[in-house]
């Protein structure tokens, strides 16, 4: 691979519509998908030569020969997984959805423990690759840490409600980071009652790029805040660590703890730590 080739490029997703008109492009993407299927390890992994997660499941219990090959190439997929989020996402969505790894394993789980994958890297992985293979187009460049920051807007509205925050963000910023993603990602609305995800996405994204900044402050207010913010990031640190020492885990990252506790607080199927967050609110406010 050479230090020019971009994200898009690696993973075959640039150029779909030149692509599909040249001859040779499509001959080499056919070549591929027949060293894949053969078992070539030296064949080029792609979104596309990744078998279709959508497709039906076999009945029987044993495997058919296109099974075992669909198997195979999202084993060496999943086997990469720590260098090619979105493809190892794919793979992993064939074998769960299409139940590939039935003829061998009782259990998706268990599949993931022979592959040495995490659960919950599995999840966030299947769900990262369709926002990747709608951001590729557009972003070559696409971060892994972009993705995992927009994936709670996949889970709790959709695919495009996520790529239309991203849209707006990269459009206002001359650079976007994973903080300012995740910044507004916290802010979001819940989806209870919207029945148009994208627009009211954007309506809450705009809102929030165009609010102006509070330039009244005085230097007394903000060495206050300072300082205060300061003393919450040494609270945080101590009590992640103790976090980390209830989970017999070396630590936990900031990051990680953020994202997880967005994602708990915004979790439509188990309120409790929204209503935790309420009282605590409520009891302060008093």
């Amino acid at each position: 691979m050479t230090t020019t080739d971009t994200t898009a490029d690696r993973f075959g997703l640039t150029g779909p519509a030149t692509a599909r008109a040249s001859g040779l492009a499509g001959l080499t993407r056919k070549t591929a998908a027949a060293g894949l299927a053969a078992g070539s390890t030296t064949a080029a992994l792609t979104l596309e030569n990744i078998p279709d997660p959508d497709a039906a499941p076999g009945d029987s219990a044993d495997l058919t020969d296109d099974e075992r090959r669909d198997l195979a190439v999202c084993e060496r997929a999943a086997r990469t997984h720590h260098e090619s989020f979105w493809l190892t996402g794919k793979a992993l969505d064939a074998v769960a959805n299409r139940r590939l790894y039935r003829a061998d394993y009782d259990t998706f789980d268990d599949l993931l423990d022979d592959w040495g994958i995490t659960l919950a890297d599995s999840s966030r992985m299947r769900r990262g690759w369709r926002l990747a293979a709608r951001l590729l187009q557009d972003v070559p460049k696409l971060t892994v840490s972009h993705l995992e920051a927009l994936l709670p807007v996949v889970k709790l509205y959709d695919v495009e409600a996520a790529a239309t925050l991203y849209t707006l963000l990269r459009e206002s910023r001359p650079k976007v980071t994973a903080r300012d993603i995740s910044s507004l990602v916290r802010e979001l609305p819940g989806p209870e009652g919207t029945a148009a995800p994208v627009a009211a996405i954007r309506e809450h994204v705009e809102a929030k790029l165009t609010e102006p900044e509070d330039e009244n402050a005085s230097p007394e207010e903000a060495a206050a805040e300072t300082a205060s913010d300061a003393s919450l990031r040494k609270a945080i640190d101590q009590r992640a660590r103790q976090l980390a020492t209830d989970l017999k885990r070396g630590r936990i990252p900031r990051r990680e703890l953020t994202q997880t506790l967005s994602e708990a607080f915004a979790d439509p199927d188990d309120p409790q730590v929204y209503r935790a967050l309420l009282r605590w609110m409520r009891a302060r406010n008093r």
